[in-house]
């Protein structure tokens, strides 16, 4: 590209004004000074990375010149490409993983990358709460930005928009590492934000990848094929199920919750005696109305594993329906009258059908099982069928019926609503296709730990909980935290690992920032260990390592507090400051930089 090729040439040639000189000369005035401010952003950010800023920066001889560029030739470096800029997208980060390590991957328009062939090593680093706000940025402003914010702006507004809180007071690693922060986006639409870790870790499969996986060995038995699909505790956990009191220490059953009999050894028996057990399947599925904010339970279905109707009734709440959510439930004030059954009586039945072998199958289980009030043992979800949005976006059982089973569920429209024996029978034939068929027929995706492993790259991953038996059971090293100083001592481990455990791929996530302690003086000492967690994991990093830091996101609390609300009460008002939060938790920061073999 030509205007780029000129900004790249003219960095360690000349000054703008020296080279604009030259270009008038060559009657090239015009088209050189399109380029300029690129060219001297361009500089100053090379600048920045390769010198040590505490020194005045003087142009060497033309002949020292030649030998310095000579001898850093070797070194790769990170380029922002203003001319192309826009705002990141967590899949160009994806891409760019990639495109380092790989033979595929796109490197993003607005980057170049020189002497990639030398990067071997990428650490990521996710860190919720290092977003535009942390500096003072609004969303406003910040989907704004032309172009990568230079620290005179990052530092223009003060920590939390405070101008007595100097970020190189608290964060003074970052100016030292770091050039510019690059305002980035996560996915969604209108209404929702994705998971950005799902949409940077998912790779898409092509149909020759598809084809060129082995699955999984699926044994004849229609038991052990039942036990491969229950929920691990770890995706429990992970998809905010209510965990059985014998599974957490010193758990006490809830006030109005009942509980399946059951003990820890009838859970966390041995792999080849649980698989061997015998199975009793059933599909659940409820409908909710709601009581001021809360559900409330209405409607309670249950089929076998022919998908005969073993229970279905109506349930009258205890608390007052303020919105009958008619075109979602199919519950109306004139079905409900004359009921009598209370939650009580269902949970009573439930005690009935369900033992400590039986299996509950449902969409979005975890959302009936609170509404019930139940806990049970064994249970499997809709996360048995990928999404193309990735591991944490669940299909809609609409969509699922209607891609599997070529049929059309939930159709009853504004007046009829949902049925939930309608939805139980839907949910148990998916399973059964599952069983059937096999646990990959319908995979979608990859990790990107998987996709490096094709390349022969191994990858280590540290994180908090289950996310780490989600996303990193198939790293070379998986590490699982409870907090932020095991992660960065996890981090150093995997990075400074001299024996056979080399890592081309690190990731970790730090989650002190992610919600700060709401007193001023804590947050400081918390950004301060974070500052020398960072500073000390750049320092062990070997040379020709890229180190990405992103938030990914912005913060997230306020918007998942305003729920949109489709009822009487939700004013234009309401809706301004629902997609002021919603912008506000899709913008966050990445910053790049690549380590070189010079002193900076």
């Amino acid at each position: 590209i030509e205007n780029f090729s000129l900004i790249i040439m003219s960095n360690s040639a000349k000054r703008s004004n020296d080279f604009e000189e030259n270009a008038e000369s060559e009657g090239k005035k015009t088209k050189i000074r399109k380029i300029t401010t690129a060219m001297d952003f361009f500089t100053s950010s090379r600048a920045r990375i390769s010198r040590d800023k505490s020194k005045p920066y003087h142009h060497k001889k033309k002949k020292a010149r030649t030998n310095d560029a000579t001898v850093r030739s070797r070194d790769p470096e990170f380029f922002f490409d203003v001319n192309r800029w826009k705002i990141i997208e967590i899949k160009e980060l994806r891409n760019l993983i990639l495109h380092l390590l790989t033979e595929e991957g796109r490197c993003p328009q607005w980057l170049y990358i020189e002497n990639i062939q030398n990067i071997k090593k990428v650490v990521f680093l996710m860190i919720p709460g290092l977003d535009p706000s942390l500096f003072g940025i609004t969303a406003k402003d910040a989907v704004k930005a032309e172009r990568p914010l230079d620290w005179e702006k990052l530092l223009e507004k003060g920590l939390f928009g405070n101008p007595d809180l100097n970020p190189r007071e608290f964060l003074p690693i970052f100016p030292q590492i770091f050039s510019h922060g690059c305002i980035t986006r996560a996915s969604g639409d209108a209404k929702k934000i994705y998971n950005p870790m799902g949409c940077l870790f998912n790779c898409s499969l092509s149909d020759a990848q598809k084809e060129s996986i082995s699955p999984r060995k699926f044994p004849d038995d229609i038991h052990e094929r039942i036990y491969l699909c229950l929920l691990t505790p770890e995706e429990m956990i992970h998809n905010n199920y209510p965990l059985p009191t014998c599974m957490e220490k010193d758990h006490v059953l809830p006030d109005g919750w009942v509980e399946v009999p059951m003990s820890s050894s009838d859970i966390l028996k041995n792999e080849n005696e649980l698989s061997r057990k015998k199975f009793r399947v059933l599909s659940v599925d409820c409908e909710m109305c709601l009581s001021n904010a809360l559900s409330v339970l209405t409607r309670v279905s249950i089929v076998d594993i022919d998908c005969n109707v073993v229970y279905d009734e109506l349930v009258m709440p205890e608390e007052p329906i303020t919105d009958y959510l008619t075109p979602y439930s199919g519950i109306t004030e004139e079905r409900l009258k004359g009921v009598t059954t209370t939650i009580k009586d269902v949970q009573n039945r439930l005690l009935e059908l369900v033992e400590c072998d039986t299996v509950l199958v449902g969409h979005s289980l975890e959302c009936d099982l609170k509404a019930l009030k139940v806990f049970v043992p064994f249970r499997y979800t809709s996360i048995l069928y990928t999404n193309p949005g990735g591991i944490f976006n669940k299909s809609s059982l609409k969509m699922l019926a209607h891609q599997w089973l070529n049929r059309s569920i939930q159709v009853g429209g504004v007046i009829a609503g949902h049925d939930s024996v309608e939805d139980a029978k839907a949910t148990m034939d998916l399973v059964k296709l599952k069983l059937n068929d096999g646990l990959d027929f319908d995979k979608s995706y990859e990790s990107i730990i998987q996709r490096l492993e094709r390349y022969n790259k191994t990858s280590a991953f540290i994180d908090y909980g289950g996310k780490v038996q989600l996303l990193g059971a198939s790293a070379k090293r998986s590490i699982t935290c409870t907090n932020d100083d095991e992660v960065s001592s996890g981090i150093l481990n995997s990075v400074t690992d001299k024996s056979n455990h080399y890592h081309n791929f690190i990731w970790g996530k730090f989650k002190d920032l992610e919600d700060l302690p709401e007193h001023i003086e804590d947050r400081l000492t918390t950004l301060k260990r974070f500052n020398e967690r960072i500073a000390n994991i750049y320092s062990s990093l070997p040379v020709y390592t890229a180190f990405i830091i992103s938030s990914c996101s912005g913060d997230t609390r306020e918007w998942k507090r305003k729920k949109l609300n489709d009822g009487i009460n939700w004013t234009l008002q309401d809706q301004e400051i629902y997609e002021k939060q919603l912008l506000k938790g899709k913008l966050g920061l990445t910053f790049f930089r690549i380590k070189s073999d010079t002193k900076t």
